[in-house]
């Protein structure tokens, strides 16, 4: 038997299973993937090199701790709030900072997105719990919702602004990156077109810092 390999997150970490076999029985119905997971946010849009990373907490969950119910979405049975998000403060030249909060699980392959926020003020150091969902967002004042396809699961095909907690399949536990950048400009990007790769594609080049926190959720 070939040697089997699995990727399972884009983030560089991969798990090798040399000369593995597999359990006909479970392996009856499994999906198999035929594409890799595409890289997330944080690798497409790097910092600057030697830049020191933002440090991101949250009040809501520790770092690889577990999401509670109340920020998944209301089919998952929860109120689809978003989680506050907190971090430290760029380096000098530092003009605005952006959030992108993506889940990678084992059904597609791009990260889903679950939040954007971009043009966030100088200023701010958080995000609060519960940011409504409305394109401009009154707390930090000039920060703008981007588009989450997390519903969807596939960016050209819709999408909502804000904040749209996890739902993932019944008994699995999927890892979420809550991923902050420090930009040295303003994004200024049209609303109705803040996708994740138009919000990545424009911050390439103009990441001075960034930094992540991740959580997981289990399904039930």
């Amino acid at each position: 038997m070939q040697p089997i390999q699995i990727r399972l997150c884009a983030a560089g970490i991969a798990f090798l299973a040399a000369g593995a076999t597999l359990d006909p029985a479970a392996a009856q119905g499994a999906r198999v993937r035929t594409t890799p997971i595409s890289e997330r946010a944080i690798t497409l849009a790097p910092a600057e090199a030697g830049a020191a990373a933002l440090t991101v907490t949250s009040p809501d969950f520790e770092s690889m701790g577990s999401l509670d119910r109340k920020f998944m979405q209301a089919v998952a049975g929860g109120q689809n709030k978003s989680p506050a998000i907190v971090w430290s403060a760029g380096p000098a030249g530092t003009q605005s900072y952006v959030l992108i909060a993506e889940g990678v699980g084992e059904t597609r392959a791009d990260p889903t997105v679950h939040w954007i926020v971009y043009d966030i003020p100088l200023t701010a150091r958080s995000l609060p719990q519960g940011v409504p969902t409305d394109v401009e967002i009154a707390n930090p004042a000039g920060a703008i919702n981007g588009i989450e396809d997390s519903e969807s699961g596939r960016e050209d095909i819709g999408g909502a602004p804000g904040y749209r907690g996890p739902n993932p399949p019944a008994g699995a536990t999927h890892p979420y990156y809550f991923q902050v950048f420090a930009l040295d400009k303003k994004l200024s990007l049209d609303p109705a077109k803040a996708k994740r790769t138009a919000v990545i594609d424009a911050m390439k080049g103009h990441v001075l810092a960034s930094g992540e926190i991740v959580v997981k959720y289990s399904s039930k």
